[in-house]
């Protein structure tokens, strides 16, 4: 076998996995053991992990480093925790080094992949997303519970609500089925559900945010999404204080880079008004840098 056409078989062979293949299935189709290690020498492919290499033409990714621990670690594997949740593209979830899950019985092992063994396989609820083989969505965020911390656990929580991943009903069936007492994360997913609106999840990282600083400061006593209608339209409002009639609303720059967008939240903002409510608005800049001066003008606001 010529050398381009050795070239062109491992590319075929690795094209649906970015670029990485198992040794034994190049066997499988021809190449020799020799030919690898000749292409290996040359810089034509790389050694990723044991029997498993990667075409040094196609770019380094994490992606590819998951691809190719899932290749090394055999059918049975799938990607977990930060892997899975960056396979689900959850927001502010990344994930260095490959995490995998494979059975009790499957004795891969390398310093380059962080490898669990669940003691009850279904916990894992393994399917199909995007090309990958990763545990459930409910398992995925139930292994993050563990590494994140309080905020960016929420954060992530709400970004799979909001893209109907998951829901609160479906988090909390997990919970009842495979959350035995001391696993792992299981404290802390509970203890969120408490918090959290059973009905609308956050719609930005900026509500996640906004809402953890209302409540740690002693500001609870607010409804989630108010619907307040005019003119035949209904307007959803972030944070309502329905005894003294005050909105508080969320307002990132990203929501207005368009023009019609801009001119829709104008009209937004004047419904409050005629429904009777004091409306304050939380930027970015005021929850992340001037926390302080964001809760005394709401405090003066509820005061007034």
């Amino acid at each position: 076998m010529a050398r381009e056409s050795l070239v062109g078989v491992l590319s075929k062979l690795s094209a649906p996995s970015l670029g990485v293949f198992r040794g034994c299935a190049a066997v499988e189709l021809g190449v020799a053991r020799k030919a690898l290690t000749a292409l290996m020498s040359a810089g034509v492919i790389e050694r990723e992990l044991p029997d498993t290499y990667r075409m040094t033409a196609v770019s380094r990714s994490s992606a590819q480093r998951l691809r190719a621990a899932l290749l090394w670690a055999g059918d049975d594997a799938a990607a977990a925790a930060r892997s899975a949740a960056a396979v689900y593209r959850i927001e502010g979830v990344h994930a260095s080094t490959p995490e995998i899950v494979v059975p009790r019985s499957n004795r891969a092992r390398s310093a380059r992949v962080v490898v669990h063994r669940p003691g009850n396989p279904a916990a894992s609820m393994v399917r199909q997303h995007r090309g990958f083989q990763v545990t459930g969505i409910e398992a995925t965020l139930l292994a993050l519970a563990e590494t994140l911390d309080n905020e960016a656990f929420e954060i992530a929580c709400e970004d799979a609500r909001r893209r109907r991943l998951t829901s609160v009903p479906a988090l909390q069936a997990y919970l009842d089925r495979f959350g035995r007492a001391g696993r792992p994360g299981v404290a802390a997913l509970r203890r969120l559900l408490r918090e959290l609106d059973p009905t609308h999840p956050s719609r930005s990282t900026l509500e996640v945010k906004t809402r953890r600083l209302l409540v740690a400061h002693g500001f609870a006593d607010f409804v989630r999404e108010v619907p307040l209608a005019w003119n035949g339209r209904t307007h959803y409002f972030d944070f309502a204080f329905e005894q003294q009639r005050t909105i508080l609303e969320t307002n990132g720059r990203r929501w207005h880079d368009d023009p019609a967008d801009y001119e829709d939240d104008n009209e937004k903002w004047s419904v409050p008004g005629r429904h009777g409510y004091r409306l304050l608005f939380a930027t970015w800049a005021k929850v992340t840098k001037r926390p302080e001066q964001l809760l005394d003008e709401l405090a003066a606001t509820l005061a007034a």
